[in-house]
C-alpha cells in the first residue's frame, strides 16, 4: 500500500476531491483532532510568484475570522517543503453549479432557502470589511444536510479597492461579474449581492441571465444589456419573486439594494408568501403560480351590460314626442368624448416623439463607447481597439491617479459614436511638481511612481503590520498630503506586511561590517559581498539584491554590492586643450529625459531601470509596476549614455541616449 502524504506531522492526504485555477483541493484526515479535513494546496506553477503566494495566504486571513453555519471554516494554514496549503471544514456534497446541471431547476422555496442563507454568511463577511467578489454556484456548496456553504475567499477584497489594483487578473467568474467589477471600478458589499442575484436567477432558471461567445462578450452584457426577467424562462415564478431579482440586478448601485439587511428582509418575505400560498394549496409544484379570478363574475357582468343595452335598444311602446330642445345630459357624453379624443391624440403624439427620439439617438452612432476610466493607457488602448474606435491623448495633474492611468474620457462611457471616432482619453501625469501626492492606500511601486512624477523622491519605509489594509500598501506619509515641499524632499513612509516579513534597507554609503550588523538587526543576513567598479569610495556598500526598499520574508539572505574604487585611466600625452567645439564639449554632462512605458498585460511585473554612461552606472528605479504604467524621469549623464530596461528580470530594451 502505498504510503500517504503527511503535512507537518499533523495533516494526512487521502485524495483528491476537486481544484480551481490556483489550487488543488483534497479530502484529507486532521491525526491530532481525529476529523476530516479538506485541504488546499496551491498548484505547483505558482509557488515561485510572490504575488499568487500572497493572495493564496490571504484567502485563509480573510476567511479564518469569520465563523458562520453558511461558510465552510478555516482552520489552519502552513507550507512545509514549498507545499502551501489552507485547512479547512471537510463538505460533504456536491456545489450548487453541479445540483443545478445534474437535475435542473430548483422550485422555488428551496432556492430562496439557499440564497438567504448564503445573503446572511456575505453579511457576517461585509460586517468585517470584506467583499468575496467571486460569488458563484461553484463556490457555493450543498451538504448531505441541504444547507448552503460558501467557500474560497481567495480573491476577496477590502472595501473599495479597485478591480484594476496588483491582482486585477484574478476576478470573478465574468458570468457572475457585477457591472462595477466589469468596468475596472471599487467592489462593494453591492457587488456580492449582484452577483448572488446572478445565482438566484440560475438556481430558479437553470440559465445564467448573459451568455456570450467570449468572456469580453459577457462583460459587456452586464455593463449594456437590459436586465433580463426571470419570468422569461418560468412565467409561473410569482412577481414578488421576479422583483427581488430584477433589484438585486440593478446595474447602478444606487438603485440596488443598499445592504444585507435589505435584501434579506426581502427574501425573507418571499418566503413567508410561499409558504401562504403552500398552505392554500396554489400551484404546490412551484409555489408560486396565482388562479385567476371565477368566471362567474365576468359572465354576470356581461350579461348585466347585455340587458341594459336591450333595455336601451327596444321601442317604447308609447313612444312620447320629442323634445324641443336637446336633453343637458346629452351633452356629458359629448365633452367626455371630447376630452376622450383628445387624451389618446396627445398619448399618441408622445408616443411617436419618443420613437423619433430613440431613432434619432441610435442613427446618430452604432458604437458604444466602453467605459476606459481607471485604465492604464495599454489597457484601454485595446478595449478601444475592440471597439473599432481610436483615442487621442491629454496629461494632466492628478494627486489620486497613478500616472499612465485613465482619468476621464470624452465622449462619456455608453454615448453612442460612429465608427473610427477618436476618443479623448485624460490621464494622470502624477501629483503636481512639489506638491505631496496622498500616498494612503497606494503600493510601494505606486508611491515610488507618484513621487516621481512630483519631483520627490522615497525616503525611509518602515513597516507595521495591521489588520484589513491589503498588504503591501502604504499605512502613512511623513509629508501631509498637498502640502507643498522642495524638488527632491524625501517622503517616508509606513508599508503593511505580514508579520514575517520586512523590508530591504537602503545601504548605499555604509562600511560592510555596519551594512551586515543593520540587516541582522533586522532579521536578515549577508550573502556574498560582491566588488563592482565604482565611483564611490572603496569598500563602501553601493547596492544590495534584492534592493533596497523591496519587501522580503524575515531570514531571507541579501547580496552586498560594493565598490572597488574607479578603474585607472590610461595615461595618455598631453595635447592642447579642445576648443569648445572639440571632444572635450561633446563629453561634458547632458540632462536627458527617460521615458518607458510597461509592455504586457496581467499582474505587476518587477521592473529595474538603470543608466550608464562612459563612467559609471545607476539604477533610477527598481520595483513592481502594473503592465501600461509609466516611468519619467530627467538624468544627467555623460558620454556614451544609455539606459537599460529590464522586466521580470529579462533586458527588454537597451536605448543610447
Amino acid at each position: 500500500m502505498e504510503e500517504r502524504i503527511t503535512l507537518n506531522h499533523r495533516y494526512e492526504i487521502i485524495d483528491k476531491v476537486g481544484g480551481g485555477g490556483m489550487a488543488e483541493v483534497f479530502h484529507g484526515y486532521d491525526i491530532v483532532l481525529h476529523r476530516d479535513v479538506g485541504i488546499k494546496i496551491l498548484r505547483d506553477q505558482f509557488i515561485q510568484d510572490r504575488d499568487f503566494v500572497a493572495r493564496f495566504r490571504q484567502e485563509a486571513c480573510n476567511a479564518a475570522g469569520l465563523s458562520h453555519p453558511n461558510i465552510v471554516n478555516i482552520y489552519d494554514c502552513g507550507s512545509e517543503h514549498d507545499i502551501h496549503y489552507i485547512v479547512m471544514e471537510y463538505v460533504v456534497g456536491r456545489t450548487l453549479k453541479e445540483v443545478i446541471e445534474e437535475n435542473g431547476p430548483l422550485d422555488y422555496m428551496t432556492a430562496v432557502r439557499y440564497a438567504t442563507g448564503i445573503a446572511s454568511a456575505l453579511k457576517q463577511a461585509h460586517d468585517h470589511s470584506i467583499v468575496h467578489c467571486d460569488v458563484k454556484s461553484q463556490n457555493i456548496l450543498i451538504d448531505t444536510k441541504g444547507v448552503a456553504k460558501i467557500t474560497d475567499f481567495g480573491i476577496a477584497r477590502a472595501f473599495g479597492q479597485p478591480a484594476n489594483g496588483p491582482d486585477k487578473n484574478v476576478m470573478g467568474s465574468v458570468y457572475y461579474l457585477s457591472p462595477e467589477q466589469a468596468a475596472g471600478q471599487a467592489v462593494t458589499p453591492q457587488s456580492d449581492l449582484y452577483s448572488l442575484g446572478v445565482v438566484l436567477f440560475e438556481m430558479l432558471t437553470g440559465k445564467l441571465p448573459y451568455e456570450g461567445s467570449t468572456p469580453v462578450e459577457v462583460a459587456r452584457r452586464h455593463l449594456e444589456s437590459a436586465t433580463p426577467s426571470a419570468r422569461r424562462y418560468d412565467p409561473d415564478i410569482p412577481y414578488y419573486l421576479d422583483n427581488v431579482i430584477t433589484k438585486a440586478l440593478a446595474k447602478n448601485p444606487r438603485l440596488r439594494y443598499a445592504n444585507d439587511d435589505d435584501f434579506l428582509a426581502d427574501l425573507q418575505d418571499v418566503q413567508e408568501r410561499l409558504l401562504q400560498e403552500a398552505r392554500s394549496g396554489a400551484n404546490p409544484d412551484k409555489w408560486g403560480h396565482h388562479e385567476n379570478p371565477q368566471p362567474v363574475s365576468q359572465q354576470t357582468m356581461v350579461i348585466s351590460k347585455t340587458e341594459m343595452l336591450d333595455g336601451i335598444l327596444k321601442p317604447d311602446p308609447q313612444p312620447a314626442p320629442p323634445p324641443e330642445e336637446p336633453e343637458p345630459p346629452r351633452e356629458k357624453p359629448s365633452r367626455f368624448r371630447t376630452k376622450k379624443w383628445a387624451a389618446i391624440f396627445i398619448g399618441a403624439i408622445l408616443v411617436l416623439c419618443g420613437i423619433i427620439y430613440a431613432i434619432a439617438g441610435y442613427s446618430s452612432g452604432d458604437i458604444l463607447v466602453p467605459d476606459v476610466q481607471g485604465r492604464t493607457i495599454v489597457e484601454a488602448e485595446a478595449i478601444l481597439k475592440k471597439s473599432n474606435l481610436d483615442y487621442t491623448l491629454t496629461e494632466e495633474y492628478d494627486p489620486k491617479v497613478t500616472p499612465g492611468v485613465v482619468i476621464k474620457q470624452k465622449p462619456g462611457p455608453h454615448a453612442r459614436v460612429k465608427a473610427g471616432r477618436k476618443i479623448q482619453l485624460y490621464v494622470s501625469k502624477g501629483a503636481e511638481p512639489g506638491v505631496v501626492p496622498d500616498l494612503r492606500n497606494k503600493s510601494l511601486a505606486d508611491a515610488t511612481l507618484l513621487l516621481h512624477a512630483a519631483k520627490l523622491s522615497l525616503g525611509k519605509v518602515t513597516v507595521q503590520y495591521k489588520e484589513g489594509t491589503a498588504q503591501g500598501a502604504v499605512l502613512s506619509q511623513s509629508l501631509k498630503p498637498g502640502s507643498k515641499a522642495s524638488p527632491g524632499t524625501k517622503v517616508d513612509v509606513t508599508v503593511n506586511i505580514s508579520d514575517g516579513q520586512t523590508v530591504v534597507p537602503s545601504l548605499s554609503g555604509m562600511k560592510v561590517s555596519d551594512a551586515r550588523e543593520r540587516l541582522t538587526s533586522m532579521g536578515l543576513s549577508v550573502g556574498a559581498v560582491k566588488e563592482k567598479e565604482d565611483d564611490a569610495e572603496k569598500g563602501t556598500v553601493i547596492g544590495t539584491d534584492p534592493d533596497a526598499d523591496e519587501v522580503i520574508s524575515k531570514g531571507s539572505v541579501v547580496t552586498l554590492i560594493v565598490s572597488k574604487g574607479k578603474k585607472e585611466e590610461a595615461k595618455k600625452p598631453q595635447t592642447a586643450p579642445e576648443t569648445s567645439s572639440g571632444p572635450a564639449a561633446s563629453a561634458a554632462p547632458k540632462s536627458y529625459s527617460v521615458d518607458f512605458t510597461v509592455p504586457g498585460s496581467g499582474g505587476a511585473k518587477q521592473v529595474k531601470i538603470v543608466a550608464s554612461d562612459a563612467t559609471s552606472s545607476r539604477v533610477l528605479y527598481s520595483g513592481s509596476m502594473a503592465p501600461g504604467s509609466r516611468f519619467h524621469q530627467q538624468v544627467t549623464l555623460g558620454q556614451d549614455a544609455s539606459v537599460q530596461f529590464y522586466v521580470n528580470g529579462t533586458l527588454v530594451e537597451d536605448r543610447s541616449l
